[in-house]
């Protein structure tokens, strides 16, 4: 008996060794994530300020997602980064990520976004019935219909849209 409960025990504490690493290596990536943060909101503020109020940066789960999540890899432009420059490219910026995440049939959005693991159940009827349909024709891009998820929409944005492919 005693040989049992000493490898329950092993077990237990290997157990809460494991998930207590997990939690410190999410804090690392959390803190890592709102520094980059800071970083991107010296130029983007306006962006940054609306991200804040966005469900990928605050939601009842607790998950948040950092703009290197989405926008990793992202080259900016030599010149004067001000927010008045930003502001006024906001709509050619915004097209040009609508672009790239549908060029990579919403990569970004995947790394946290699990189609298989979704729950129709918790859906409203109308995502459910929008979700079947995309799946239906093979449609794989978030961004055709999430657009403004996690920013504000810019003026002019859906004739834009209409000529992204």
């Amino acid at each position: 008996m005693k040989n049992k409960i000493t490898k329950l025990g092993y077990f237990y504490t290997l157990t809460l060794l494991l998930v207590s690493g997990l939690f410190q290596s999410s804090s690392v990536l959390a803190a890592t994530d709102a520094a980059n943060m800071d970083k991107c909101e010296t130029c983007h503020h306006i962006q940054a300020t609306e991200f804040k109020s966005s469900v990928h940066y605050i939601n009842r789960s607790g998950v948040q997602a950092g703009c290197n999540d989405c926008h990793a890899n992202f080259k900016h432009k030599d010149g004067k980064n001000t927010s008045k420059v930003v502001k006024k490219h906001r709509l050619d910026m915004a097209a040009s990520e609508w672009k790239r995440m549908g060029e990579t049939k919403s990569k970004a959005c995947k790394t946290c976004h699990s189609s298989m693991a979704m729950d129709f159940a918790k859906q409203e009827p109308r995502s459910v019935a929008a979700h079947e349909k995309s799946y239906n024709k093979g449609e794989t891009s978030c961004v055709e219909c999430h657009k403004g998820i996690s920013h504000y929409l810019p003026d002019g944005w859906k004739d834009k849209a209409k000529n992204i492919k």
